[in-house]
């Protein structure tokens, strides 16, 4: 993209510019083959990978990038970059053993299994809209595994059951894409209800210009900052964790990018 910076189809301009935009925490995919040779995330690659393996060994499963069981074959490309989103966001999210987590919309994922797998103490939040056994499956393999992960079936548009400052970290894949305007702004100001002081959340969201059927106003994107900033980062009174200029590279018809936010403590 060039030019004007104007994305086609919108009434968004792109965000402010940083010096590197290959150093950025908060940025697209557009650099996923580079970011894949960083020492540190092909660490996290090969770990992902061997926790995907032990799974498979005991006959434990893990949602594909759809959300559901189905044969990974049928998504290689978004297999691809949902493992992109998997590993950035843990890279960046100084992640130790022994943190309450909270992952949104992550039911029976490899990034929930993963981060439980670490030691952390992970609640799920999501529903079942497949049908198909997430949260159920979520437990299950967690007590297989001897893991301290649980799944809680709940409407994110209805106010989260944990206390005020309950979580160190809080995630979303690829989740708010999927909701309404509305329903994001509730979500995020329980998010930031929820995080602890200098607690950090990770979200990850897409943006498709040919909106299909699994997707609310073609999503979010970094190009358009006055909806990002409507929707995400006020309801949540959190601040933008590292760089504040947001880059937006990617072609006009699509986007995947990774945002952190972080609860700064206030003193008076």
């Amino acid at each position: 993209m060039g030019g004007s910076g104007i994305i086609p189809d919108g009434d968004g301009v792109w965000a402010s510019s940083v010096d590197n935009p290959k150093e950025a925490i908060n940025k697209s995919a557009k650099w996923i083959d580079e970011d894949f040779e960083i020492p540190e995330i092909v660490e996290l690659i090969d770990n992902m990978n061997a926790l995907k393996d032990t799974l498979r060994a005991k006959g434990l499963a893990f949602t594909n990038t759809a959300g559901t069981f189905l044969s990974r074959m049928f998504y290689p490309r978004s297999e691809k970059t949902k493992l992109w989103e998997n590993v950035w966001i843990i890279n960046h999210s100084d992640i130790r053993s022994g943190m309450k987590v909270l992952d949104i919309g992550g039911a029976s994922t490899a990034f929930s299994f993963y981060l439980a797998s670490l030691g952390c103490f992970v609640s799920v939040v999501d529903n079942d809209w497949g049908n198909c056994g997430t949260l159920y499956n979520t437990d299950y393999v967690g007590k297989k595994m001897g893991w301290d992960i649980k799944g809680y079936d709940h409407d994110i548009s209805e106010r989260l059951l944990f206390p005020d400052n309950h979580f160190d970290r809080i995630f979303s894949i690829c989740t708010v894409e999927h909701l309404s305007s509305a329903m994001r702004q509730i979500m995020m100001k329980e998010v930031g209800r929820v995080l602890k002081p200098n607690g950090i959340v990770g979200i990850t969201m897409c943006y498709d210009n040919n909106a299909n059927v699994l997707t609310v106003d073609k999503g979010l994107r970094f190009g358009y900052l006055d909806k990002l900033q409507k929707d995400i980062i006020r309801p949540s009174g959190l601040d933008v964790l590292g760089n504040s200029g947001l880059i937006d590279f990617q072609e006009d018809k699509d986007f995947l990018g990774a945002i952190f936010l972080t609860k700064k403590i206030v003193i008076s």
